[in-house]
């Protein structure tokens, strides 16, 4: 946390900062004292109290905190604690011998000693921090310091130092020696660290940066040995408040805070200009003395340019890393931008900037280009009874069966909800059809699990349009041609869902024949329902139409034959629900019952839909091409081409149905049944236009609503 809002928040901060700038105000109105009255004890005894008070608090921070942070405060309350046994033997010497201590003393060694503490203690607080990580902020900070430190000693110390040093000498200049130290370290949290500091850090780091500057002054002052520096005893009572002060915000607030910088502030000039004006200043310096430039000073020019060069190349790897990334990023949001988040296909904005590209390049090459739009049957149903997750999970696996029924060139994209769309190049008609068929077929076989032991099957229907062949639709409006795709789709939702239509071809019986009784449509499925969970009047017209379609027949026969086909099986309206669910064989009433049939459909499609011309179709669907079949026991031409068209279709669509009174046929069973039917049940030629198409892939296995 920020010191500042960290002093605002906390009363035991906002106190112990009071009384600490209140001591600091005393400490300077005695030293005013000692200058009227000269007193050395005036001084020294409260000189020792903000450092016995720092000392306890240390003590107690070391306490109070855990893992990286107590290690730091064990070493600062141990360091510390030199430090006021370093000033102790200092008043000790100066009251009991009547003198000040000798120019080498143990109290020197416990001020080093100290000191020796304090930088490592240091170093556990920044890594505690996670500040020493940037290998280019301590390089800025080891520039930095060898500048001013060079600096410093052509400016301050070095033209004060006698020709012969002594061991005082040594012992004096270690003290600003190990002040550089601290400072630089300090300088790598400045330079480096891309964290804040907690409050606790921020305050000792400030104390010993203060007690860095002081001891360099008082080097200095030795040096001149002629500047009063009983002033220079205000820093280190300044570094005693702040080491007490931070003591006390880490007992208040233990944990350090490491939190992302808002803004890093760019210091990238900073230790460059601090390098160029100490290799200026060294060189002016040997200069000044008329002689060469020494050994030391190209030592440490050659120092300088090493780190500017390294730190250079830092700052080139740091750039060609944040380039990659930001390219990285850069395709990661690309892709995010023009991917469905939730299939992994792409979105719908991509799919029409995709589709004007397309349509272009095939203007240009004369190449057909397709598309198909899906919407899967009845989804809320999963959405409402297992909820959006399980709805989820079934978009996502249904996306992957759309992807695998495709080529690898081929767009696929979620157009809304449960709709996906399909951009083929180069596709024409009758292939976007077979591929449309087996995306149906591939999602009829799909079980998604839903959790909890339960899974559903899906339906879907499919539109299809195709663009830039005779007859197609124009290739300069692409948006037209995802309309006819869409049409498509509305058709095969209306005509009974789980169907594939193309756009301006007669393959579904409502758009063959827009007079279709829609209450009659609806008696159809009611009844398929009963049944069977299998679609049946549905695919039996679906299927019926493509037969004709390869037979050849005419347009009004292919009408005939796609309404026949869905309301062929109406007249069981009039069997009763146990004869129609009858497991068991039935007897022969209920043979008579259920041979009726025929016969109801082609009443009610005469008395309640007005067709006749479909009454015939339907009351001849179960007659058999060598004249055993029922009602009317016809053979051959005189059975309507469209009854034995949905004679095979019909037939098949039993087989492989779910029912309670014949077990359900695998598709090789049924083929074989359809087999061996032709030329007695089966017209010869419908039987084998039937069976190209299953051979083709596109006759396929009953597909299920929504289930548990």
């Amino acid at each position: 946390m920020p010191l500042l809002p960290f002093v605002r928040r906390d009363r035991a901060m906002r106190w112990a900062v009071g009384i600490g700038a209140g001591w600091l105000a005393a400490f300077v109105v005695l030293l005013v004292i000692a200058q009227i009255h000269p007193s050395t004890a005036i001084v020294d005894l409260p000189y020792l109290v903000p450092i016995v008070v720092a000392v306890g608090l240390s003590f107690a921070a070391a306490w109070k905190t855990s893992g990286r942070t107590r290690i730091a405060w064990v070493l600062f309350a141990v360091s510390n604690l030199l430090w006021l046994i370093g000033e102790v033997i200092w008043v000790f010497y100066t009251y009991v011998f009547q003198r000040g201590p000798p120019a080498v003393s143990v109290a020197d060694f416990f001020y080093l000693s100290s000191y020796v503490l304090a930088v490592p203690a240091i170093l556990v607080a920044i890594g505690s921090s996670g500040h020493l990580r940037h290998i280019r902020g301590l390089l800025d900070a080891g520039l930095l310091a060898l500048g001013v430190g060079t600096i410093g000693w052509q400016v301050a110390i070095a033209p004060s130092l006698p020709h012969a040093p002594r061991l005082a000498d040594a012992v004096a200049f270690a003290y600003p020696l190990f002040g550089v130290a601290t400072v630089t370290l300090l300088a790598a949290v400045g330079l480096a660290g891309r964290h804040r500091l907690p409050a606790w850090a921020g305050l000792v780091g400030a104390g010993f940066a203060v007690a860095g500057v002081t001891d360099a002054v008082y080097a200095y002052t030795i040096a001149k040995q002629n500047i009063d520096s009983n002033w220079i005893n205000i820093g280190w009572q300044v570094e005693a408040v702040l080491l007490g002060l931070g003591a006390v915000a880490a007992i208040r607030r233990p944990e350090p805070e490491t939190r992302q910088r808002d803004r890093v502030r760019d210091l990238t000039a900073v230790p460059l200009v601090i390098a160029a004006m100490s290799a200026a200043g060294l060189i002016l310096a040997d200069r000044l003395d008329g002689g060469p430039i020494t050994g030391g000073t190209l030592a440490i020019l050659l120092a300088l340019f090493a780190g500017v060069l390294a730190r250079q190349l830092l700052i080139i790897r740091d750039r060609t890393r944040l380039a990659t990334q930001l390219r990285a990023a850069l395709r990661e949001q690309e892709r995010l931008a023009i991917t469905d988040g939730l299939t992994g296909v792409y979105n719908r904005r991509f799919f029409q900037e995709m589709l004007r590209i397309e349509a272009e390049r095939a203007d240009r090459a004369d190449s057909p280009l397709s598309v198909i739009l899906l919407d899967l049957d009845e989804f809320k149903k999963v959405n409402d009874g297992y909820g959006h997750p399980a709805g989820d999970t079934v978009l996502a696996q249904i996306a992957d069966r759309i992807r695998g029924s495709v080529r690898a060139a081929d767009i696929v994209a979620r157009y809304g909800g449960e709709e996906f769309g399909c951009l083929l190049p180069g596709v024409d008609e009758e292939v976007a059809i077979e591929i449309a068929e087996q995306i149906r077929q591939s999602i009829g076989r799909l079980e998604v699990a839903v959790g909890q032991g339960r899974s559903v099957k899906l339906t879907s229907s499919l539109g299809v349009a195709t663009a830039g062949t005779r007859g197609g639709h124009s290739l300069d409006d692409p948006d037209g041609l995802v309309n006819e795709a869409d049409s498509a789709l509305y058709r095969a939702k209306a005509t009974g869902r789980n169907r594939v239509v193309a756009a301006g071809m007669l393959v579904d019986p409502v758009y063959a024949d827009p007079d279709l009784p829609i209450g009659l449509v609806w008696l159809a499925d009611r009844i398929d329902a009963q049944i069977s969970v299998h679609e049946h009047s549905t695919a039996v017209s679906r299927w019926s139409l493509l037969v004709a379609e390869r037979l050849g027949l005419d347009m009004a026969a292919l009408r005939r034959v796609g309404a026949a086909g869905r309301l062929h099986d109406i007249g069981k309206v009039m069997v009763a629900d146990s004869v129609l669910r009858k497991a068991l064989p039935l007897t022969a009433r209920e043979w008579e019952d259920l041979r009726r049939h025929p016969d109801e459909s082609a009443r009610l499609l005469t008395e309640l839909g007005g067709r006749p011309d479909l009454a015939a179709v339907a009351a001849a669907h179960h007659e058999w091409f060598d004249g055993t079949g029922y009602p009317r026991g016809l053979a051959g031409a005189q059975i309507p081409i469209e009854a034995r068209v949905i004679a095979v279709t019909d037939a098949w669509a039993a087989m492989l149905a779910d029912r309670p009174f014949a077990p359900t046929l695998t598709v090789d069973e049924a083929r074989v049944e359809i087999e061996r039917g032709r030329g007695t049940q089966f017209d010869p030629a419908v039987a084998d236009a039937f069976l190209a198409l299953v051979t083709a892939g596109m006759i396929g296995a009953l597909a299920e609503p929504a289930r548990a």
